[in-house]
């Protein structure tokens, strides 16, 4: 079914880097990325497309009054009011968001089932996962589908679930902060205002379209066809495991490697040292043990080609600091060394890989691909099998014990995870985790490509990496191997 969208705005062409509002029409052009997803995976479900963030409220929960500072946040933050409405791609019709009047919904309210009392909240859990793993109907909406379950009558959780097409990983600690304040303030707590908003992403949409164009649009992708010259945008990781169980289903595993306060007090002195981030030293050590594991089915040894997928939160104005939606990209990180670079060097690489990625983060992936590997554009967003397997690190070390968030009068809330199923596109990822006893990395593996055995001895290849690395920078990789 098609629908003809009227008063399309149209982007000016802006030279300017800042983000202004922008009058618009009742439609706005949707971003690049988001139309790569709709024109290649509108109606593909992916669970990993599904974004189900969790709040766990002990004590007297004020549900009505949750309900009404729901139905502000949603006024507030005009990308959780979108949605992308069908069009006709043969006619040429863009791809487009339109947004919603803000409407009151009933939150609803999932009981827990007749179990045992030690059993409850993992039932509510898995209720709000199955609820969270529903899919959208990016036409219709909502996108935003907040849904709370009741263990007993001091003990809830919320889950707040959004489509990724309008929400970011940076757009979560936004999210949960916006809606506790609101909460808090509706009590009477005395409470900090909600930072302006400047903008609001249909803003964000049409600056998008007006910026990158013309000598912005060249240089931007002229560093990416440099920096990929050789490779695909989304790199094969090269790394196989030949033992791994055949004919097991796709799913994901995990195995940690928890590297201990000592060692990651002298990874975060060594980037001081180097003046770079932890971030950027474990992703070294990443890349050398990726080199090590490929180099032994390699004709040149000494050759070291690595890259990595992974994200950049792309929040380079402080105009869209506090703003919900989907801003973040995917980018590849590739760095190049021999077996003869030291650790010391290859940290100092690293850095400059990120560095560089970072300055040109303005550029989005889909249109990276679209102009230089257009065999890639839009597979991520397909049906399973298209994509090679890659690695993705989440450069960002993940703050495991974070500030307490805001707890209104009668609460103490904390954060919960909803079990939502997960299936790597690329087939690994490590997520860093900063503990109070020290960094640990997880892997999440594909189990049909790889084995524990595998996953466990990668980590700790890293980890052997880290070790030597930070406490002799200056042996080569070979050295240290």
């Amino acid at each position: 079914m098609t629908t003809t969208v009227p008063r399309v705005t149209r982007p000016i062409p802006s030279p300017s880097t800042e983000v202004r509002p922008a009058a618009r029409g009742e439609a706005v052009p949707a971003t690049h990325t988001q139309t790569e997803r709709l024109v290649r995976g509108r109606h593909v479900h992916q669970v990993n497309n599904n974004i189900a963030l969790g709040l766990r409220f002990d004590g007297r929960l004020d549900v009505p009054l949750l309900e009404r500072s729901l139905h502000l946040l949603a006024e507030r933050h005009e990308t959780l009011r979108t949605v992308f409405p069908e069009v006709d791609e043969e006619a040429g019709e863009e791809q487009v968001m339109l947004l919603l009047p803000a409407r009151q919904r009933a939150l609803p309210v999932l009981e827990a089932p007749d179990v045992p009392e030690e059993d409850r909240l993992r039932a509510v859990l898995a209720l709000l996962a199955e609820h969270s793993n529903q899919p959208f109907d990016l036409a219709a909406g909502p996108l935003f589908r907040p849904v709370l379950g009741r263990v007993h009558e001091e003990l809830h959780v919320l889950s707040l679930t959004t489509d990724h097409i309008v929400f970011d990983a940076w757009s979560a600690r936004i999210m949960i902060n916006d809606l506790l304040n609101l909460y808090a303030a509706a009590l009477g707590d005395d409470v900090p205002a909600l930072p302006e908003l400047p903008v609001q992403f249909p803003d964000f949409a049409l600056w998008q379209h007006g910026h990158l164009t013309g000598t912005q649009l060249d240089r931007q992708l002229g560093y990416w066809r440099k920096q990929l010259d050789g490779i695909t945008p989304i790199p094969a990781s090269g790394l196989t495991d030949p033992d791994a169980p055949a004919g097991a289903d796709p799913g994901v595993s995990r195995t940690t490697e928890t590297l201990g306060s000592e060692l990651g007090t002298a990874i975060e002195e060594f980037a001081r040292q180097e003046r770079t981030t932890e971030a950027v030293v474990v992703s070294a050590a990443l890349k050398a043990a990726m080199w090590d594991l490929r180099r032994h089915g390699l004709d040149d040894t000494e050759a070291g080609d690595v890259a990595t997928f992974g994200s950049l939160a792309n929040r380079t104005r402080p105009e869209i600091e506090h703003m919900v939606g989907y801003v973040a990209t995917p980018a590849t990180f590739r760095t190049r060394f021999t077996a003869r670079t030291s650790f010391r060097h290859l940290v100092h690489l690293e850095s400059q890989t990120l560095f560089n990625a970072m300055r040109h983060q303005r550029i989005p992936f889909s249109l990276i691909t679209r102009e230089l590997a257009p065999e890639q554009y839009g597979v991520r967003f397909e049906e399973a099998g298209k994509v090679p397997v890659y690695l993705n690190f989440d450069m960002d070390m993940v703050e495991d014990e974070r500030e307490p968030l805001l707890s209104p009068t009668g609460l103490e809330v904390r954060p919960v995870g909803i079990p939502m199923p997960e299936v790597p596109r690329g087939g690994l990822r490590i997520i860093g985790y900063r503990r109070r006893e020290g960094t640990a990395l997880e892997l999440r593996y594909r189990h049909d490509l790889y084995g524990r055995d595998w996953a466990t001895r990668f980590l700790r290849s890293v980890r052997t990496f880290l070790e030597r690395g930070v406490a002799e920078a200056d042996l080569t990789l070979e050295e240290l191997a």
